[in-house]
């Protein structure tokens, strides 16, 4: 190695290293990623006690590595240089065998830890008058298994609705989804670990069907809302070569079999709301175009649909779901656990609640940490 290049690389190596560091401080920083939909950390000045217990530093590296200049860019670089290299993931999310549809890595728990999980639904059936039903929707990684890379561990095998399903009490009746979905690629978006609206479309034939009504069957097309849609799994992933997803709709704003109305309680109070949000289809999370995102508690009401009051506890699967559901039923209530402390045997009471229908991701089901609620 001559001289001149070895004072080449230094020259280099030093611009690298300063350069970025000075671009560290002299660049704002960012409260939000786009690209990985998430919060970033902001700077904590230290104080005498953060100082001595270690938990500045912590801090700052936090702090240095969600503010680094061209973190994006840099996510992508990593995750393209792993699939050059032959590698079939990056940062837990497989790359699919196409090219383009991407799995988040499956949780995997214990069958003692699943057995804990179904009994706390079972207790709900236990403690309520009314049927209770209990549902899982599988992973993208089982029902399109097929473009999974080879030997993949931490996937979907089925096992998890199967065990689900034989835990069951006598009070709770399980609606199998797992022969539902469709295996050609449209009941997932590529890009994210949700359903599709097709996707949602066939989960509530089956449950209609699995709580003893044949459902609607809706013959007109599906309408495009966004073919700009990069989901969670693609912000992970940094896969930036894979194409976007597009949004479609099938049941009208108002619905077809009446006046829908949809009450939203964002923030804990009601707000005028609707089974669509059009103005979410502008930002990165445009999932959230249906009933408008996570909340603790939403209402629809159909006075002309021909089913009765159904409270539906549930994750964000219910989402793009409630539009079929509200053609179905007077009043849908979906409840989620994880920002509603309420105890469910008072709400069904107060409400005139005439079915319950629990309905999570298998995914979701085994990392929730507010399952204990539906036993209280």
């Amino acid at each position: 190695m001559s001289k001149k290049y070895s004072i080449f690389i230094t020259v280099l190596f030093c611009l690298f290293i300063f350069g970025f560091g000075i671009a560290h401080f002299l660049l704002p920083d960012r409260e939000f990623s786009e690209q990985e939909n998430n919060w970033l950390a902001e700077f904590k000045p230290p104080t005498w006690e953060t100082v001595r217990s270690g938990q500045f530093m912590e801090d700052f590296e936090e702090y240095f590595n969600d503010q680094f200049p061209l973190r994006d860019q840099w996510v992508q670089l990593k995750a393209l240089s792993e699939r050059t290299l032959g590698k079939t993931e990056n940062n837990q999310v497989y790359f699919g065998t196409d090219g383009q549809t991407l799995f988040a890595h499956f949780t995997k728990i214990s069958d003692e830890e699943l057995e804990k999980r179904v009994g706390y639904v079972n207790r709900l059936g236990e403690n309520l008058d009314v049927p209770v039903y209990f549902s899982l929707v599988p992973d993208k990684s089982y029902v399109q298994s097929w473009l999974l890379p080879e030997n993949a561990p931490n996937v979907d095998d089925g096992s998890t609705i199967g065990r689900a399903a034989a835990l069951c009490g006598d009070r709770v009746t399980f609606i199998d989804l797992r022969d539902t979905l469709s295996r050609e690629g449209d009941a997932f978006y590529r890009t994210d670990h949700h359903w599709t609206t097709m996707g949602a479309y066939q989960g509530y034939l089956s449950l209609m069907m699995g709580m003893g009504d044949s459902g609607g069957i809706y013959d007109y097309p599906l309408a495009l809302v966004s073919d700009q849609f990069y989901g969670t799994t693609y912000s992970a992933s940094g896969a930036g070569w894979v194409k976007p997803d597009s949004i479609h709709t099938m049941i009208p704003e108002g619905g077809t079999r009446g006046n829908v109305t949809v009450t939203g309680y964002p923030e804990g109070a009601p707000i005028n709301s609707s089974l669509y949000h059009p103005k979410k289809l502008e930002v990165k999370d445009k999932y959230a175009y249906f009933l408008g995102g996570n909340q603790p508690l939403c209402v629809i009401q159909n006075p002309d649909a021909a089913g009765g009051r159904l409270l539906l506890i549930r994750d964000s699967y219910a989402d793009s779901l409630a539009p079929f559901l509200a053609e179905e039923f007077q009043e849908v209530h979906l409840f989620d656990l994880r920002y509603n402390n309420t105890s469910l045997k008072q709400y069904v009471a107060d409400n005139g609640i005439d079915q319950v229908l629990v309905l999570y991701s298998a995914n979701n089901f085994n990392t929730d940490k507010n399952l204990f609620k539906l036993a209280m």
